[in-house]
């Protein structure tokens, strides 16, 4: 898949202006984006479907003392909403326990097994967090056995929604909510406004609830949900209280990682915090991160390096699943358009990672599967940037290939029974080769502007005005013409990090490209070479700027 590139045209000579007019923010409400007010940018929480009775229900417990169970998702959304939730609750006055499935053993959503064990503590309430849209025969079991389910999630809602008692959903179709791009931990987050607008306990001060702003602010930079609106808001006051490290665990694991809380940024949160909340249910129990993100006192010193721990078996496992595969990939007689296999000894939870790493190396659409308890085979898919995994899934399910299977354009996930494993590479490929006549051989990627390498620090000052950066308002994407590679070094554990000394004229910087080598890029580098540098504006670990590398040209 050959990248090609094109400069945008300057609409405006400020480059802060003009950023933000690139990104569809018109210059009557530039001032508003880039300041963030927690009052203004707040939807009223009663403009959500089944507010009103939830947050009813919800006081009902309190009063009748009930035994609530928060269930949440156990991925780097919901487990920190179900964190949330669970302290809040509990601070305001609620008995409640917290319920993380298992990733393997339970898999997404609600179950009845689980319910069944929920009801014989005497359950009455089930609040869920990022989950529960869709599970409407589950609910109507919980229902079977006396418990009320409060849906609180995002996902897209059918048309016929599950029997719960209240669904608290912006995706629902008859949702008048002003924003539907929240998280789940985000429209948890409304629950916990709803409740506090409706009844403040005594003693429970103003703006008490804020400081669970960290948990929401991980979740929205975790979840690919679009920083805009309301999420904005929600990311920037969740650095805000990150930065703040009021939260034993999440400083813990900062210390361990050796991260500054005050100069804490969403790719921290992204690519360094996420990736071990999630290592938990990928590698072991997801209670090792709720519990980290719970902790009260010395205990944290202790999760964070188990969470580390898993993080590292995560890697290890990851690199050795990658390695099997790309032999398997060599030996194969004839190359395939898409690449599809598993193996019964791969476990499910990390195959999307190792699906990501396979992509990077060979730029197809990778489907992988493998099994860890039950029968069923589970897989993971990514794209290659152009092909939609969910499409070519759609199409070779004919004939009922697979148990389920769902995602977005470019990340998915399936299942299938074993008797049916053997049909799915030709299938796949042969719905993938149908598709490809739509698809366009190369992706254009757009560079916002041209710097000379003596702006950075100019430019650093305008881009950081404009973070946090994610999906919906993605980086700001720079080419630096005609820049001398004076240095070329590897640097990391495993030397896999490609680390550059860019001059021209008087101006000199560092040049980074995670997971790279000199031979990564469209044009090969070798010392003292000439060439245009395509990338991200960003703080070193000692202040200064430099360039992120995307491509050399």
């Amino acid at each position: 898949m050959q990248k090609q590139y094109r400069l945008r045209k300057r609409s405006h000579e400020d480059l802060v202006s003009d950023l933000l007019n690139a990104r569809g923010v018109q210059e009557d409400a530039q001032e508003q984006f880039l300041k963030p007010d927690f009052e203004r940018d707040s939807h009223d929480p009663y403009l959500l479907p089944d507010m009103e009775k939830a947050v009813e229900r919800v006081l009902r417990a309190r009063e009748q003392k009930e035994i609530v169970v928060v269930w949440s998702d156990y991925d780097a959304d919901g487990l920190p909403a179900g964190v949330m939730l669970t302290q809040f609750l509990r601070d305001i006055g609620l008995n409640v326990i917290h319920h993380i499935p298992h990733r393997n053993n339970e898999g997404f959503g609600l179950n009845k097994k689980g319910i069944e064990d929920l009801s014989k503590q005497g359950v009455k309430l089930m609040i869920t967090a990022d989950c529960g849209t869709t599970d409407a025969e589950q609910i109507a079991f919980a229902n079977e056995k006396g418990i009320d389910t409060i849906v609180t999630d995002h996902h897209v809602a059918p048309p016929e929604l599950p029997p719960a008692f209240a669904v608290i959903n912006p995706k629902r179709l008859d949702s008048t909510y002003p924003f539907d791009g929240l998280c789940g931990a985000g429209v948890a987050w409304k629950l916990v406004q709803g409740i506090l607008k409706k009844n403040r306990p005594e003693g429970y001060a103003d703006g008490r609830e804020k400081w669970f702003l960290d948990l929401v602010g991980i979740a929205t930079l975790s979840d690919m949900v679009p920083l805009v609106d309301e999420n904005r808001m929600l990311a920037h006051f969740g650095l805000t209280v990150m930065r703040r490290a009021r939260r034993p665990g999440l400083s813990a694991l900062l210390k361990l990682l050796k991260i500054k809380p005050a100069t804490l940024t969403e790719d921290d949160v992204g690519f360094m915090i996420s990736p071990r909340i999630n290592a938990a249910s990928r590698m072991g129990n997801p209670l090792t991160a709720a519990r980290l993100l719970a902790a009260e006192g010395e205990e944290a010193v202790e999760l964070a390096r188990e969470l580390q721990a898993l993080n590292d078996e995560r890697k290890t496992v990851v690199a050795t699943t990658v390695k099997e595969a790309n032999k398997r990939l060599a030996e194969q007689a004839v190359p395939s358009s898409v690449i599809v296999m598993g193996s019964p000894n791969w476990r499910p939870g990390i195959l999307g990672l190792v699906a990501s790493s396979l992509v990077e190396t060979h730029q197809k659409p990778v489907f992988l599967w493998g099994r860890e308890g039950g029968e069923e085979l589970k897989g993971s898919c990514r794209s290659d940037g152009v092909a939609n995994v969910v499409d070519c899934m759609r199409l070779a399910h004919a004939e009922d290939l697979f148990v389920d299977f769902g995602g977005h354009h470019g990340a998915g996930g399936f299942s299938l029974t074993q008797e049916r494993v053997h049909e799915l590479h030709t299938r796949l490929e042969r719905a993938y080769e149908s598709l490809r006549s739509e698809i366009s051989a190369a992706v254009e990627v757009q560079i916002d502007r041209e710097l000379e390498l003596a702006e950075l620090p100019h430019a650093l000052k305008g881009v950081q005005r404009l973070a946090p950066f994610g999906v919906g308002h993605i980086k700001p994407l720079f080419i630096l013409p005609n820049v001398t590679i004076s240095n070329i070094k590897l640097f990391g554990k495993t030397q896999n990090h490609l680390g550059l000394t860019l001059v021209k004229d008087r101006a000199r910087t560092e040049g980074i490209a995670f997971f790279s080598t000199a031979e990564s890029f469209q044009k090969p580098i070798v010392k003292d070479m000439k060439a245009d540098i395509v990338g991200h504006v960003e703080l070193d670990w000692r202040g200064q700027p430099r360039v992120r590398i995307v491509d050399i040209l």
